[in-house]
C-alpha cells in the first residue's frame, strides 16, 4: 500500500510538473500596427493588459495590448532568442 501511494504522489507531481508549458501569446500594441510576441509560463493571454520596458536612455514605456494565443500561420517566421 505505501509503495502505491508513494507511486501515486510520484506521478502526481511529474503531472503538475509538465503543465508549466511556456505559451506565446501575439499581442498588438493599442493604437498601433505593431505587434508583440509574449512568452508567459502560466494564466492566459487575454489577462496580459500591458508591457513595460526601457529604452536606450532607461525611460520606462508602457505599451497597452491585446492579446490571444490563436495560432497564426506568419508565427512560425518569428525567431526569438
Amino acid at each position: 500500500m505505501k509503495k502505491f501511494l508513494i507511486l501515486m504522489g510520484v506521478s502526481v507531481l511529474m503531472l503538475c510538473a509538465s503543465c508549466k508549458k511556456e505559451k506565446s501569446c501575439r499581442c498588438t500594441v493599442v493604437g498601433t500596427q505593431r505587434v508583440r510576441i509574449v512568452n508567459i509560463t502560466s494564466g492566459t493571454c487575454s489577462q496580459i493588459g500591458h508591457a513595460s520596458y526601457a529604452d536606450d536612455l532607461d525611460t520606462i514605456h508602457t505599451d497597452y495590448l491585446l492579446c490571444t494565443d490563436y495560432p497564426f500561420g506568419a508565427d512560425s517566421l518569428i525567431v526569438t532568442k
